[in-house]
Protein backbone atom coordinates (compact mmCIF):
# COMPACT_ATOMS: atom_id res chain seq x y z
CA UNK A 1 0.00 0.00 0.00
CA UNK A 2 1.47 3.53 -0.76
CA UNK A 3 1.39 7.28 -0.53
CA UNK A 4 -1.75 7.83 -2.64
CA UNK A 5 -3.65 4.78 -0.10
CA UNK A 6 -3.23 7.43 2.81
CA UNK A 7 -3.98 10.60 0.98
CA UNK A 8 -7.10 8.87 -0.65
CA UNK A 9 -8.29 8.10 3.13
CA UNK A 10 -7.63 11.63 4.24
CA UNK A 11 -9.77 12.93 1.44
CA UNK A 12 -12.24 10.71 1.98
CA UNK A 13 -12.43 11.59 6.25
CA UNK A 14 -11.11 15.27 5.35
CA UNK A 15 -8.26 15.25 7.56
CA UNK A 16 -5.51 18.09 6.65
CA UNK A 17 -1.95 18.31 7.73
CA UNK A 18 -1.49 21.52 9.64
CA UNK A 19 1.31 24.16 9.11
CA UNK A 20 4.57 22.17 10.30
CA UNK A 21 2.96 18.95 11.14
CA UNK A 22 5.37 15.73 10.54
CA UNK A 23 4.22 13.37 7.94
CA UNK A 24 4.63 10.53 10.95
CA UNK A 25 2.12 12.91 13.24
CA UNK A 26 -0.20 13.19 10.12
CA UNK A 27 -0.03 9.78 9.14
CA UNK A 28 -0.26 8.86 12.60
CA UNK A 29 -3.49 11.22 12.65
CA UNK A 30 -5.41 9.65 9.45
CA UNK A 31 -4.74 5.96 10.56
CA UNK A 32 -5.97 6.85 13.98
CA UNK A 33 -9.57 7.71 12.84
CA UNK A 34 -9.10 5.30 9.83
CA UNK A 35 -9.72 2.20 12.92
CA UNK A 36 -12.10 4.60 14.59
CA UNK A 37 -14.12 3.82 11.64
CA UNK A 38 -13.22 0.05 11.37
CA UNK A 39 -14.48 -0.37 14.86
CA UNK A 40 -17.92 1.12 14.10
CA UNK A 41 -18.34 -0.94 11.38
CA UNK A 42 -16.55 -4.24 12.84
CA UNK A 43 -19.97 -4.38 15.22
CA UNK A 44 -21.55 -4.84 12.30
CA UNK A 45 -19.44 -8.27 10.77
CA UNK A 46 -21.91 -11.14 10.06
CA UNK A 47 -20.37 -13.38 11.98
CA UNK A 48 -23.71 -14.37 13.97
CA UNK A 49 -27.40 -14.43 13.59
CA UNK A 50 -27.14 -10.93 15.92
CA UNK A 51 -24.77 -8.94 14.01
CA UNK A 52 -25.73 -5.94 15.52
CA UNK A 53 -23.32 -6.40 18.17
CA UNK A 54 -20.23 -7.97 19.22
CA UNK A 55 -17.90 -9.18 22.23
CA UNK A 56 -15.47 -6.55 23.42
CA UNK A 57 -12.87 -9.31 22.77
CA UNK A 58 -14.13 -9.55 19.36
CA UNK A 59 -13.49 -5.93 18.25
CA UNK A 60 -10.16 -6.02 20.62
CA UNK A 61 -9.05 -8.87 17.94
CA UNK A 62 -10.02 -7.39 14.55
CA UNK A 63 -8.87 -4.07 15.02
CA UNK A 64 -5.85 -5.12 16.88
CA UNK A 65 -5.16 -7.05 13.36
CA UNK A 66 -5.99 -3.99 11.03
CA UNK A 67 -3.56 -1.84 13.19
CA UNK A 68 -0.65 -4.16 12.27
CA UNK A 69 -1.84 -4.37 9.09
CA UNK A 70 -1.96 -0.70 8.66
CA UNK A 71 1.16 -0.42 10.99
CA UNK A 72 3.15 -2.43 8.22
CA UNK A 73 1.10 -0.87 5.17
CA UNK A 74 2.11 2.50 6.13
CA UNK A 75 5.80 2.30 7.91
CA UNK A 76 5.79 6.28 8.20
CA UNK A 77 3.62 5.97 11.08
CA UNK A 78 4.46 3.00 12.60
CA UNK A 79 6.64 5.11 15.20
CA UNK A 80 3.42 7.50 15.89
CA UNK A 81 1.60 4.31 17.09
CA UNK A 82 4.16 2.15 19.00
CA UNK A 83 5.97 5.00 19.80
CA UNK A 84 9.36 3.59 21.05
CA UNK A 85 9.92 0.92 18.06
CA UNK A 86 12.57 -0.87 20.37
CA UNK A 87 10.30 -1.72 23.10
CA UNK A 88 7.01 -1.17 21.49
CA UNK A 89 3.48 -0.57 22.89
CA UNK A 90 1.78 -3.97 23.37
CA UNK A 91 -1.24 -3.61 20.13
CA UNK A 92 -3.98 -5.18 22.48
CA UNK A 93 -3.19 -1.98 25.23
CA UNK A 94 -3.94 0.61 22.12
CA UNK A 95 -6.74 -0.87 21.07
CA UNK A 96 -8.18 -1.46 24.03
CA UNK A 97 -7.50 1.95 25.11
CA UNK A 98 -9.09 2.88 21.81
CA UNK A 99 -12.19 1.12 21.93
CA UNK A 100 -12.46 2.64 25.78
CA UNK A 101 -12.59 5.98 24.12
CA UNK A 102 -15.34 5.44 21.81
CA UNK A 103 -17.27 3.72 24.64
CA UNK A 104 -16.58 7.04 26.87
CA UNK A 105 -17.72 9.11 23.80
CA UNK A 106 -20.92 7.45 23.06
CA UNK A 107 -19.62 6.37 19.51
CA UNK A 108 -20.01 2.67 20.70
CA UNK A 109 -22.48 1.21 23.60
CA UNK A 110 -23.03 -1.94 25.71
CA UNK A 111 -25.92 -2.82 24.76
CA UNK A 112 -26.95 -6.26 26.79
CA UNK A 113 -26.25 -7.81 29.95
CA UNK A 114 -23.00 -9.71 28.59
CA UNK A 115 -21.63 -6.16 27.95
CA UNK A 116 -21.43 -6.90 23.82
CA UNK A 117 -21.16 -3.39 21.79
CA UNK A 118 -22.90 -1.96 19.49
CA UNK A 119 -23.49 1.00 17.71
CA UNK A 120 -25.90 3.79 18.55
CA UNK A 121 -29.10 4.56 15.96
CA UNK A 122 -27.62 7.22 13.46
CA UNK A 123 -27.73 10.85 15.15
CA UNK A 124 -26.87 14.45 14.42
CA UNK A 125 -25.89 15.66 18.36
CA UNK A 126 -25.10 19.96 19.26
CA UNK A 127 -21.62 20.34 19.21
CA UNK A 128 -20.78 23.99 18.00
CA UNK A 129 -23.03 26.59 16.64
CA UNK A 130 -21.07 25.83 13.66
CA UNK A 131 -20.91 21.99 13.73
CA UNK A 132 -23.01 19.60 14.58
CA UNK A 133 -21.50 15.70 15.85
CA UNK A 134 -22.58 12.38 14.21
CA UNK A 135 -22.95 9.49 15.82
CA UNK A 136 -23.98 6.09 14.18
CA UNK A 137 -23.93 4.40 10.80
CA UNK A 138 -25.48 6.52 7.54
CA UNK A 139 -25.36 6.45 3.98
CA UNK A 140 -24.55 10.23 4.50
CA UNK A 141 -20.77 10.13 4.75
CA UNK A 142 -19.72 12.59 2.07
CA UNK A 143 -19.53 15.40 4.05
CA UNK A 144 -18.52 14.23 7.49
CA UNK A 145 -14.95 15.42 8.61
CA UNK A 146 -13.11 13.19 10.84
CA UNK A 147 -11.84 14.84 14.66
CA UNK A 148 -10.50 12.91 17.38
CA UNK A 149 -13.03 9.36 17.39
CA UNK A 150 -16.00 10.78 16.33
CA UNK A 151 -17.10 13.21 12.95
CA UNK A 152 -18.59 16.55 12.60
CA UNK A 153 -20.56 18.04 10.19
CA UNK A 154 -21.61 21.75 9.04
CA UNK A 155 -24.85 22.62 10.96
CA UNK A 156 -27.94 23.09 8.98
CA UNK A 157 -30.82 25.24 9.90
CA UNK A 158 -31.38 27.35 13.83
CA UNK A 159 -29.67 26.04 16.99
CA UNK A 160 -32.50 27.23 19.23
CA UNK A 161 -33.71 23.79 20.86
CA UNK A 162 -30.17 23.21 20.92
CA UNK A 163 -28.12 22.56 24.28
CA UNK A 164 -24.37 22.40 24.88
CA UNK A 165 -22.58 20.80 27.72
CA UNK A 166 -23.09 21.82 31.19
CA UNK A 167 -20.13 23.56 32.65
CA UNK A 168 -18.32 23.11 36.30
CA UNK A 169 -17.33 25.19 38.11
CA UNK A 170 -14.65 24.19 39.71
CA UNK A 171 -15.04 26.66 42.97
CA UNK A 172 -18.49 26.20 43.32
CA UNK A 173 -18.03 22.36 43.05
CA UNK A 174 -15.66 22.63 45.99
CA UNK A 175 -17.33 23.97 48.24
CA UNK A 176 -20.73 21.81 47.49
CA UNK A 177 -18.50 18.70 47.76
CA UNK A 178 -17.18 19.22 51.38
CA UNK A 179 -20.74 21.18 52.79
CA UNK A 180 -22.78 18.15 51.49
CA UNK A 181 -20.18 15.34 53.02
CA UNK A 182 -20.54 13.12 55.45
CA UNK A 183 -18.06 13.97 58.41
CA UNK A 184 -16.81 11.48 61.13
CA UNK A 185 -13.79 12.40 63.90
CA UNK A 186 -10.52 11.33 62.74
CA UNK A 187 -8.41 9.19 64.79
CA UNK A 188 -6.05 7.70 62.37
CA UNK A 189 -4.25 10.88 60.77
CA UNK A 190 -0.58 9.36 60.62
CA UNK A 191 -2.19 6.44 58.60
CA UNK A 192 -2.76 8.90 55.37
CA UNK A 193 -0.74 10.93 52.84
CA UNK A 194 -1.66 14.30 52.18
CA UNK A 195 -1.76 16.21 48.85
CA UNK A 196 0.65 19.34 48.84
CA UNK A 197 -1.39 22.26 47.01
CA UNK A 198 1.48 24.31 47.40
CA UNK A 199 4.08 21.81 45.31
CA UNK A 200 5.06 23.03 42.17
CA UNK A 201 5.83 19.49 40.50
CA UNK A 202 3.04 17.53 38.84
CA UNK A 203 0.29 16.33 41.37
CA UNK A 204 1.28 13.00 40.89
CA UNK A 205 4.62 13.77 43.03
CA UNK A 206 2.70 15.91 45.12
CA UNK A 207 2.34 13.59 47.92
CA UNK A 208 3.90 13.70 51.85
CA UNK A 209 3.42 12.26 54.83
CA UNK A 210 2.92 15.76 56.21
CA UNK A 211 -0.70 17.35 56.53
CA UNK A 212 -0.65 20.75 55.07
CA UNK A 213 -0.04 23.65 57.79
CA UNK A 214 -2.83 26.08 57.51
CA UNK A 215 -5.59 24.31 55.74
CA UNK A 216 -8.76 23.93 56.30
CA UNK A 217 -9.67 21.73 52.91
CA UNK A 218 -7.31 18.91 52.89
CA UNK A 219 -7.20 15.80 50.04
CA UNK A 220 -5.93 12.34 51.98
CA UNK A 221 -5.64 9.21 50.44
CA UNK A 222 -4.88 5.53 51.72
CA UNK A 223 -2.67 2.93 49.63
CA UNK A 224 -4.20 0.01 48.87
CA UNK A 225 -2.79 -2.41 46.19
CA UNK A 226 -1.07 -2.33 42.99
CA UNK A 227 -0.70 0.98 42.92
CA UNK A 228 -4.37 2.08 43.57
CA UNK A 229 -5.28 4.30 46.66
CA UNK A 230 -9.05 5.61 48.74
CA UNK A 231 -9.27 9.21 48.34
CA UNK A 232 -10.83 10.90 51.47
CA UNK A 233 -11.89 14.08 52.12
CA UNK A 234 -10.15 15.85 55.35
CA UNK A 235 -11.58 19.00 57.01
CA UNK A 236 -9.93 20.59 60.42
CA UNK A 237 -12.26 22.06 63.01
CA UNK A 238 -11.23 23.18 66.65
CA UNK A 239 -7.80 21.37 66.61
CA UNK A 240 -9.34 17.90 65.23
CA UNK A 241 -9.58 16.17 61.77
CA UNK A 242 -12.65 15.15 60.50
CA UNK A 243 -12.97 12.61 57.36
CA UNK A 244 -14.87 11.89 54.63
CA UNK A 245 -14.26 8.73 52.00
CA UNK A 246 -14.93 10.41 48.52
CA UNK A 247 -17.73 8.53 47.06
CA UNK A 248 -17.53 5.05 44.96
CA UNK A 249 -19.04 7.20 42.07
CA UNK A 250 -17.19 9.68 42.21
CA UNK A 251 -13.73 7.96 42.74
CA UNK A 252 -14.89 5.76 39.31
CA UNK A 253 -14.83 9.31 37.92
CA UNK A 254 -11.48 10.22 38.59
CA UNK A 255 -13.19 13.61 40.90
CA UNK A 256 -10.13 13.51 43.15
CA UNK A 257 -8.29 15.17 40.48
CA UNK A 258 -10.42 18.17 40.26
CA UNK A 259 -10.71 18.51 43.96
CA UNK A 260 -6.53 18.90 43.88
CA UNK A 261 -6.77 21.36 41.35
CA UNK A 262 -9.07 23.43 42.94
CA UNK A 263 -7.01 22.96 46.14
CA UNK A 264 -4.16 24.01 44.09
CA UNK A 265 -6.25 27.33 42.57
CA UNK A 266 -7.48 28.25 46.14
CA UNK A 267 -3.82 27.88 47.26
CA UNK A 268 -2.58 30.23 44.71
CA UNK A 269 -0.46 27.93 43.07
CA UNK A 270 -2.82 27.19 39.95
CA UNK A 271 -1.88 24.36 37.37
CA UNK A 272 -0.73 25.92 33.84
CA UNK A 273 -1.13 24.36 30.30
CA UNK A 274 0.47 25.28 26.84
CA UNK A 275 -0.46 25.83 23.76
CA UNK A 276 0.41 27.01 20.52
CA UNK A 277 -1.90 27.56 17.39
CA UNK A 278 -1.42 26.38 14.08
CA UNK A 279 -3.80 27.80 11.31
CA UNK A 280 -6.31 25.06 11.75
CA UNK A 281 -5.51 23.12 15.03
CA UNK A 282 -4.10 24.27 18.64
CA UNK A 283 -1.58 21.84 20.20
CA UNK A 284 -2.80 21.41 23.73
CA UNK A 285 -0.10 20.24 26.49
CA UNK A 286 -1.04 19.09 29.69
CA UNK A 287 0.60 18.48 32.57
CA UNK A 288 -1.55 16.06 34.57
CA UNK A 289 -4.32 13.77 34.70
CA UNK A 290 -7.82 14.86 34.32
CA UNK A 291 -11.31 13.56 35.66
CA UNK A 292 -13.08 11.26 32.98
CA UNK A 293 -15.50 14.06 32.58
CA UNK A 294 -13.10 16.93 30.68
CA UNK A 295 -10.60 13.46 29.19
CA UNK A 296 -14.05 12.20 26.92
CA UNK A 297 -14.16 15.50 25.99
CA UNK A 298 -11.13 15.79 24.83
CA UNK A 299 -10.39 12.19 23.54
CA UNK A 300 -13.73 13.07 21.51
CA UNK A 301 -13.00 15.77 19.56
CA UNK A 302 -9.04 15.45 19.71
CA UNK A 303 -6.05 13.46 18.22
CA UNK A 304 -3.21 12.67 20.97
CA UNK A 305 -0.05 14.57 19.56
CA UNK A 306 2.82 12.33 19.85
CA UNK A 307 1.93 8.83 19.35
CA UNK A 308 -1.40 7.06 19.91
CA UNK A 309 -1.28 6.55 23.55
CA UNK A 310 0.14 10.17 24.03
CA UNK A 311 -2.14 11.36 27.31
CA UNK A 312 -1.10 14.68 27.92
CA UNK A 313 -0.47 16.45 24.59
CA UNK A 314 -2.89 16.78 21.86
CA UNK A 315 -4.28 18.24 18.61
CA UNK A 316 -7.37 20.55 19.22
CA UNK A 317 -9.15 21.47 15.88
CA UNK A 318 -10.39 25.37 16.06
CA UNK A 319 -13.79 24.70 15.86
CA UNK A 320 -13.53 23.39 19.19
CA UNK A 321 -11.08 25.29 20.79
CA UNK A 322 -12.65 27.77 22.70
CA UNK A 323 -14.98 25.35 24.18
CA UNK A 324 -12.36 22.79 25.55
CA UNK A 325 -10.51 26.01 26.74
CA UNK A 326 -13.45 27.01 28.83
CA UNK A 327 -14.12 23.60 30.06
CA UNK A 328 -10.64 23.13 31.64
CA UNK A 329 -10.65 26.38 32.97
CA UNK A 330 -13.80 26.95 34.42
CA UNK A 331 -13.83 23.07 35.44
CA UNK A 332 -10.42 22.41 36.30
CA UNK A 333 -9.01 25.42 37.52
CA UNK A 334 -6.62 25.30 34.96
CA UNK A 335 -4.36 28.51 33.31
CA UNK A 336 -3.30 28.46 30.03
CA UNK A 337 -0.61 29.92 28.43
CA UNK A 338 0.56 30.52 24.47
CA UNK A 339 3.95 28.43 23.88
CA UNK A 340 6.33 30.06 21.60
CA UNK A 341 8.20 27.55 20.09
CA UNK A 342 6.98 26.72 16.54
CA UNK A 343 8.06 23.01 16.58
CA UNK A 344 5.68 20.37 17.73
CA UNK A 345 5.56 19.95 21.29
CA UNK A 346 7.62 17.42 23.39
CA UNK A 347 6.06 14.40 25.17
CA UNK A 348 5.85 14.88 28.83
CA UNK A 349 7.12 12.11 30.34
Amino acid sequence: MDNNALTKMAQDMRIKPYAGESQTNYAGRVIYCALCHWMRYSVMDETTQKYDRKSKAYVLSRIKELLVIMSDAFPVCKKWIFKDLKNPVDGDELVRALRDKMLAAGELMEIDESRNIGLPVYEKRYCTDDYDRVTGLSEEISRLEHVGVTRIVRTEGDNENRVPVDRIDIDEYIDWLYAGASWTECRNIDAFEFFNPFSKRPPYQSWTNAVPNNEKKILARLALYNGLHEYHLIKKEHDKYWNSPITTVLAEWKEERRVLLALRKHAGNIMQATYNKRDTVYLLSLYCGLPLREQAIIDTYCWPLNSMDDKYNYVVPSFIWENIRNIITDGLGIDFKEHSCNSEITPIE
